[in-house]
């Protein structure tokens, strides 16, 4: 993601954030967050440490220094923005294409799906699968999930590197990575886990943007340290695999390219339409079959 891109992302962040975005005052930011200023303009900020009784913080949609803040007064003066306005917009048209049109291949099936987010795809998934199962790493998508869906959705809190390995084999039909591989910095652990599963097929829908290699995402905020909640330090960078690779590793799992879904078909209200959606459009959404699986 190039900086202009970047900034644009940003500005759209900072459009709304609904009532239930609100953090309660004891909820301390965390590195990488998105929270929008309820002065200031509404702005967008990010926060980039919370140690020592402070917050210190990035303007991303205005021309102006970094700031710091008392964290005994952050929540009163942010609100916390789990979805970026451009990316809210578009989840009901992926919803759609990836899910909904897709609804013979959950019917009846155990479902995982990587990082749910605040599920924007799980309240179909939910809809069409038998049960479904979600990995999700941020607290406070972790608290709305279970708001939302209750005991419908069982949740796995935790880093998906990691909490992958620790579920069975064969226990999920189908894994869903939906908006997840280009955000990690080791996108192929994360197909390795996925194979591990061993499920019946996996639906890969990612931001290549017509690549077929590897191209390394430049470092921020927005792309790397805001989907990574383990509060430890990491590297900065995401690995974008294009198509051919995600195809060859795959295959090298014991997964064939079945049929990719036709997103370049999609359309959006042109007053929602966004970089990020026109470059879901050209990206690859597709299904993964495991060899011998019908």
């Amino acid at each position: 993601m190039d900086d202009t891109r970047t900034h644009r992302a940003c500005a759209n962040a900072a459009e709304s954030a609904t009532p239930a975005d609100a953090a309660s005052a004891d909820d301390a930011p965390l590195a990488g967050e998105i929270w929008r200023s309820r002065g200031a303009g509404g702005h967008a900020a990010v926060v980039l440490r919370c140690a020592g009784g402070a917050v210190d913080y990035a303007w991303l949609d205005r021309d102006a220094a970094d700031g710091r803040a008392s964290l005994a007064h952050w929540a009163q003066d942010f609100d916390v923005v789990l979805e970026q306005a451009d990316h809210l917009h578009a989840t009901p048209v992926r919803r759609h294409w990836l899910i909904d049109a897709q609804a013979q291949r959950f019917r009846g099936r155990r479902v995982l799906e990587l990082g749910a987010h605040t599920g924007g795809l799980t309240e179909s998934l939910l809809a069409h699968a038998a049960r479904v199962a979600a990995v999700e790493n941020n607290p406070r998508c972790v608290r709305r999930l279970r708001e939302r869906f209750g005991e419908r959705l069982r949740i796995v809190a935790g880093d998906m590197h990691h909490a992958l390995w620790e579920l069975e084999p064969g226990e999920f039909d189908v894994v869903v990575c939906a908006g997840v591989l280009y955000h990690s910095a080791h996108p192929f652990l994360l197909l390795e886990a996925m194979a591990h599963l061993r499920p019946q097929a996996i639906l890969i829908d990612t931001l290549d943007d017509g690549i077929a290699g590897l191209r390394v995402s430049v470092p921020n905020l927005i792309n790397s340290c805001n989907y990574r909640y383990n509060r430890r330090p990491d590297c900065g960078f995401s690995l974008v695999l294009g198509e051919d690779l995600i195809a060859q590793a795959l295959a090298r799992l014991g997964y064939a390219m079945g049929q990719r879904i036709d997103t370049a078909a999609a359309q959006i209200a042109p007053e929602h339409d966004s970089d990020y959606f026109q470059q879901w459009r050209r990206s690859l959404s597709a299904w993964f079959v495991r060899d011998g699986a019908a």
